[in-house]
């Protein structure tokens, strides 16, 4: 499911709060979202689904688009909002059974084939034994999984997942992602996600996007931007980094002051890999 966007742009109520975004990722990659608060990340995921209208060019597979909602029946796509509402008085097989409503005929109901998929995205995930479980009793983990599920059972080829482990411990958030990941490969799933976390997307993300401002400063491989110079220009914060055991970094403020750094008013400008 290979996108592009050139010279995207989104104004709400006069407000430029996206400009210049352009990008093009490849099918089946895993994209880092990545940017201080405000960059513009939710504001270009929400407008990729459709829900915000732009200008500029979003192709998909090759083919105009102007969001992924209004071209649901070509391209499969699942969007996570960061804050989503948990359904009372629902069991977890009954939310996963929500994404299928797209591809189900409300006059005749569930067929069996919605069924078949619902109980193959439970076991996917792990979660078959607490299908009737109410989704209020689950953890904030099994939530993100039973999220996951859902897109599943929409049988989505493309997900935009807004800061998915923002709730989760690091334990917790490393094993999401990597159910993400193994799931990317298997299905050959196209990955969105906004994060802060980049000591944890860089052990599974190939590509990133990184706004500021909400502009587009860098798009291309993850690992041409795993510097500390541009990561500290990028959050106005002086950063260090060392390596683990396995030899990925680990970037942490020199201090515990948001020191600016000396060269926050000249953004360092990666070229991009596209």
């Amino acid at each position: 499911m290979e996108c592009q966007a050139k010279d995207l742009k989104v104004v709400t109520n006069g407000k430029t709060l996206l400009q210049n975004i352009s990008f093009k990722i490849p099918s089946g990659s895993f994209v880092a979202i990545i940017g201080p608060n405000g960059a513009g990340k939710t504001t270009l995921l929400k407008s990729l689904a459709g829900l915000l209208t732009f200008t500029g060019n979003f192709i998909i597979n090759g083919k105009p688009s102007l969001g992924l909602l209004k071209d649901k029946k070509r391209v499969p796509f699942s969007y996570t909002p960061q804050n989503f509402s948990i359904p009372a008085g629902m069991t977890l097989g009954e939310y996963i059974m929500l994404g299928r409503a797209s591809r189900s005929n409300w006059f005749f109901g569930e067929s069996q084939r919605d069924y078949d998929a619902v109980n193959v995205a439970l076991e996917r995930l792990k979660l078959f034994p607490k299908a009737k479980e109410l989704v209020t009793n689950l953890s904030g983990g099994e939530m993100q999984r039973a999220t996951l599920a859902r897109a599943l059972a929409q049988e989505a080829d493309f997900l935009l997942l807004d800061e998915p482990t923002a709730s989760l411990d690091f334990a917790r958030t490393i094993d999401f992602l990597q159910l993400i990941d193994l799931l990317r490969k298997q299905l050959g799933l196209t990955v969105l996600l906004s994060t802060h976390d980049i000591n944890s997307i860089i052990r599974f993300a190939d590509y990133a996007l990184v706004l500021k401002k909400g502009k587009n400063i860098h798009s291309g491989n993850l690992n041409s931007i795993l510097q500390k110079n541009f990561l500290s220009d990028l959050y106005e914060t002086k950063l260090d980094s060392i390596k683990d055991k396995i030899g990925y970094p680990i970037f942490y403020a020199k201090n515990h002051h948001n020191q600016t750094s000396p060269n926050s008013k000249k953004m360092t400008l990666l070229e991009s890999n596209d």
